[in-house]
């Protein structure tokens, strides 16, 4: 008995995989990528090639003033390294500045702070 193979594979049942490369236009691409440096997926981040992947953090936190060199250095280790780290992106960091002085700043603090936020580069300052 004679049997032709592309008759054969008509007549198969189709898995699943076979079917979305069959929809996704075949050639062996089963429609699935990996992370980058992926082994094939075996680490369970698969993603498929139509889920679109954030590319944008943004996130505003509270800094003690009695202790802003600590609670610093725990967003750069925990936050800032995570993202500077990524081949590619790019990252800026805005620190801002609120206070509130019921009894009033008097003329030479206000100096002060004036000099120091334009030696320091401040880009948005106000007193009012």
């Amino acid at each position: 008995m004679i049997i032709k193979p592309d008759v054969v594979d008509a007549h198969r049942p189709k898995l699943a995989s076979e079917e979305g490369a069959a929809t996704s236009g075949g050639g062996g691409d089963n429609g699935v990528t990996t992370s980058p440096g992926g082994d094939g997926g075996t680490d369970g981040t698969e993603t498929t090639e139509t889920e679109k992947l954030p590319t944008r953090f943004v996130g505003t936190v509270m800094i003690s003033a009695d202790r802003p060199a600590r609670d610093m250095h725990q967003i750069v280790e925990a936050i800032v390294e995570q993202l500077t780290t990524i081949p590619g992106g790019e990252v800026s960091l805005k620190l801002e500045i609120e206070a509130e002085i019921s009894s009033g700043l008097d003329r030479s603090k206000v100096r002060t702070l004036l000099e120091n936020t334009a030696t320091l580069g401040f880009i948005d300052k106000s007193i009012s």
